[in-house]
């Protein structure tokens, strides 16, 4: 005869007592080998991505190292940087220049389009300056450096700028007439005098909309003089 429990006591189990060590291992959720590997590989990938516009952001900082610090006016305006101050008095067109010489017969420089020939006054509020060779934008942002058709030393990049003194000078280009329309003179330093992070220069419009232009290479002189009295 087979025992029973006595009624209001607990069932006796049948099953064997659990070994030790053998508890229900199962993961808790989201810990899986797998998703370790893809959570850490979306770390890396935002670490990368954090370090590449880190180093583009650097490299855009050297970039701008050395860039100039730009100021503007046009004919007339007697324009300040940092360093000095230009004034544009007057602009030509020439068809040729002679350049008188000390002895024997005059240099003469000729060109296909039409030589533009911008008076400049400059002058420093402290140390002396010297000019770099001048440049002349387009209306579309072309460069013309000063032309080598005209020595340097007859320039207004030959003479120091002296503190407190107005130093009278040229700057000569050999242009296309489609150069004309919108043009600026853009004078600075030289480059290899530069200690500035942002180097100074002036930008001043030489006024020629398409109208004066034309006028500028009607009006051109067959021949604008240099070295001596004009």
């Amino acid at each position: 005869m087979t025992p029973r429990p006595a009624e209001g006591s607990a069932p006796v189990s049948t099953l064997p007592p659990a070994r030790p060590g053998t508890a229900d291992r199962r993961r808790a959720p989201g810990s899986s080998p797998s998703r370790l590997r893809r959570v850490g590989a979306a770390v890396a990938g935002l670490a990368l991505a954090a370090a590449a516009v880190a180093l583009q952001a650097a490299a855009e900082k050297r970039e701008d190292r050395g860039a100039p610090l730009t100021w503007t006016g046009g004919v007339g305006e007697e324009v300040a940087s940092s360093r000095f101050t230009v004034k544009v008095k007057a602009v030509h067109g020439a068809k040729s220049i002679e350049i008188a010489q000390l002895s024997g017969d005059p240099e003469k420089a000729t060109t296909s389009g039409i030589f533009v020939v911008v008076e400049l006054a400059a002058t420093s509020p402290r140390d002396p300056q010297r000019f770099g060779p001048p440049v002349l934008l387009s209306g579309d942002d072309k460069r013309y450096t000063a032309t080598e058709k005209v020595k340097p030393s007859l320039t207004i990049t030959e003479p120091y700028i002296q503190p407190g003194w107005w130093v009278d000078g040229v700057a000569v280009f050999d242009v296309p007439a489609s150069a004309l329309e919108g043009a600026r003179i853009v004078v600075g330093l030289p480059v290899e005098i530069i200690g500035e992070v942002y180097p100074p220069e002036v930008e001043i419009d030489l006024g020629l909309d398409e109208a004066a232009a034309r006028r500028l290479v009607s009006g051109a002189k067959d021949v604008y003089q240099m070295g001596s009295k004009k």
